[in-house]
């Protein structure tokens, strides 16, 4: 399995400029892709269903080809779900902290 650095994530109760709202998790998040480190920046609402180790702990997200392989045998903390059109999202625990992997499908 490879494993390509996407970014990272870090949870904050400070109020930024919001790229987006990502409804059934109730979090907030800048685009990491627009910042020079890669750094997202996210805000979760306190209804949020989301792992307490994902709203309170800073993430390294990677790019995988296939996410059923890269969570074979993981900790699964939030289960597999889709953001945008192609794209597939997944966070497992990983000695305490959680991990993000991406899968994008492009056309």
């Amino acid at each position: 399995m490879e494993y390509k650095f996407s970014h990272i994530g870090i949870p904050t109760t400070e109020e930024k400029e919001w790229d987006g709202f990502f409804e059934p998790g109730k979090v907030h998040f800048t685009e990491f892709d627009k910042d020079e480190f890669n750094v997202e920046w996210v805000k979760f609402d306190a209804d949020s269903p989301w792992h307490e180790l994902v709203t309170t702990q800073p993430h390294v997200a990677y790019l995988v080809d296939n996410i059923e392989e890269a969570i074979a045998g993981k900790d699964v903390i939030v289960k597999t779900f889709s953001p945008a059109e192609g794209v597939r999202v997944v966070f497992v625990a990983h000695n305490g902290s959680p991990v993000e992997f991406m899968e994008i499908k492009e056309e």
